[in-house]
């Protein structure tokens, strides 16, 4: 049995143009209620923003929220799956990366975003197939790069 990203993903992507400030973007996830927002450029996606960035990058600078623009304090380069992208495939990509939020991609659209919330739900169905390969995973040796 494979388990994609399709299978549970948010389909509602929260999107802000690049050119926005920091100051809509909060309200927009205010609005919305969502703790991150994918930043597009004419409908691409090109980074993501989170609640987090927003305090840390911006208001704890003392920078003014409605000056600063999101495309100066976004994550880039974006991680982002496909919606057929095994959801083992995400959770490694983003223990690799360290990240919490991965947008799923298709013919160059956001049309969802796994969250590590998501991925709990993903795990209650992938354990069965998992627990027999932790040792495999998890106690082999990596190896070396030469």
């Amino acid at each position: 049995m494979v388990v994609c990203a399709k299978d549970f993903m948010t389909k509602k992507v929260i999107k802000v143009d690049k050119s926005k400030n920091a100051l809509a973007a909060a309200k927009l996830m205010a609005k919305t209620g969502v703790g991150s927002i994918v930043v597009v450029d004419r409908g691409k996606p090109v980074g993501i923003i989170t609640d987090r960035d927003i305090m840390v990058q911006v208001v704890a600078k003392g920078l003014k929220p409605g000056r600063v623009r999101v495309n100066k304090f976004m994550s880039r380069p974006l991680v982002t799956v496909t919606p057929d992208t095994p959801m083992i495939d995400v959770a490694k990509l983003m223990e690799e990366h360290g990240i919490r939020r991965v947008p799923v991609v298709a013919r160059g659209k956001a049309v969802g975003i796994v969250t590590s919330t998501d991925l709990g739900k993903a795990s209650k169905i992938l354990a069965p197939y998992l627990l027999p390969r932790i040792p495999e995973i998890y106690l082999t040796p990596k190896k070396s790069a030469k």
